[in-house]
């Protein structure tokens, strides 16, 4: 197994490096992914008025702030509708060449299959005016039985041959150089064998959702056994949409162990969520358009949580229905 390394872990100014860590298995050798990234996907997924609602000139002006501030990683999806924002994003400002900015994106929202897969390639690099991304998941390991011309794609009993016939595809891409890299999001460990029986690359990225409620240590140690490096979404349990959609009775920010703990260290509680993940050697995708937030998101490199704290957040009473987005089956 090869060891996740956490380089350079400095205070983030702008014009530093960013942190970064080795990309493995399905990637371009020497490619590495800086370890904290922007996430883009808003929905209104509560009527809380408060929700981020993403679409192309938020995307646009948040990520030019992003890249101002010294973000280089981009988390999207065809699914999020915002690409044509960012890409204009990128497009139009000139300090930070497209070399130096990760684009991460995704397939697979819709029908799955191998031409499928290669068909939403071709949208995603249109849509962001670019011709290649540095890293392409499948989005969902389920796929949705409709609209699919892939023969393994047909019936809900198939799920498996389908993953892998999305799957080849991932591979295709990958050697024709249109994404520097390959992995999926939110595959739980049988989703990940199914690759893993193919006897071919293995992702280089799995996505997951992580956060004090929901954090699958089981699925992080399995990742990690097989190089496969396990990148976090909703790091902070999407504060926006507010606790009552998912029966909650706070936010993970408003607790007071959290609040407490970010006290002692002269940080915020989402500051301390965040170092808490990173300190697992995971990678980050908070979401955020505000840019003071963003700016708080960069700057968690200069302190450590002590072992006592990071238990103690380990171990946080954990509420009914933690989990900020649905489960996806074992199928």
């Amino acid at each position: 197994m090869r060891t996740l390394i956490i380089a350079l872990l400095i205070p983030l100014t702008l014009g530093a490096k960013m942190p970064s860590v080795d990309l493995h298995n399905a990637a371009k050798p020497g490619l590495q992914m800086p370890v904290m990234g922007i996430g883009t996907c808003g929905y209104a997924i509560s009527p809380n008025e408060k929700a981020e609602l993403w679409n192309n000139s938020v995307a646009e002006k948040a990520v030019l702030a992003w890249l101002n501030l010294g973000g280089r990683r981009i988390d999207t999806s065809l699914d999020y509708l915002d690409q044509p924002g960012i890409g204009r994003a990128i497009r139009s400002q000139t300090a930070v060449p497209r070399e130096e900015i990760f684009i991460t994106s995704k397939v697979g929202g819709g029908p799955l299959g191998y031409n499928e897969t290669l068909d939403q390639l071709k949208t995603i690099l249109a849509q962001l005016n670019t011709s290649y991304v540095d890293l392409l998941l499948i989005h969902w390991p389920l796929p949705v039985w409709s609209n699919s011309r892939d023969p393994a794609c047909q019936h809900e009993s198939q799920a498996r041959a389908c993953r892998q016939s999305s799957w080849r595809a991932m591979e295709e891409i990958f050697h024709s150089g249109r994404a520097l890299a390959v992995g999926v999001s939110n595959f739980e460990m049988s989703h990940l064998q199914d690759i893993v029986d193919m006897n071919s690359l293995l992702p280089a990225v799995n996505q997951v959702e992580y956060h004090p409620y929901w954090h699958e240590d089981d699925l992080v140690a399995y990742c990690r056994d097989k190089s496969i490096v396990f990148n976090t979404y909703s790091p902070l349990g999407t504060p926006d949409w507010g606790p009552d959609h998912r029966g909650w009775n706070s936010s993970i920010l408003d607790l007071p162990l959290i609040r407490d703990i970010a006290c002692r260290h002269a940080k915020s509680p989402a500051q301390v969520l965040l170092r808490w993940a990173l300190e697992k050697k995971l990678v980050l995708n908070p979401r955020s358009w505000n840019e003071k937030h963003m700016a708080e998101n960069l700057d968690i490199f200069d302190f450590e949580l002590t072992s006592d704290e990071a238990r103690q957040i380990d171990d946080v009473p954990k509420p009914a229905n933690p989990k900020v987005c649905p489960y996806p089956s074992n199928k």
